[in-house]
């Protein structure tokens, strides 16, 4: 099974509902402000997925199993937020 963060479909449902009203000037004000709410929520969760990603990779390279299976529990756990 796929997980959907709630984030993620609610950018859906915006997106469907701007491209049904001609535009994401045709949101309203509080669907605008939502839009760019889960922007910026789904940008911090990509860049902290990419550092520790990037993390557990320099772990590996320097041998640090320990810390490596550290960041790799921090991606497990924010993985499962997602769902």
């Amino acid at each position: 099974m796929i997980g959907i963060h709630p984030v993620h479909r609610r950018l859906a449902e915006l997106q469907i509902k701007a491209d049904r009203r001609g535009g994401y000037d045709q949101l309203t004000i509080r669907e605008q402000m939502d839009l760019h709410h889960c922007l910026r929520v789904n940008a911090t969760l990509v860049r902290q997925m990419d550092e520790l990603k990037q993390l557990s990779f320099i772990a590996y390279l320097a041998g640090d199993m320990d810390w490596m299976a550290d960041i790799c529990r921090q991606i497990d756990e924010l993985e499962a937020k997602m769902i």
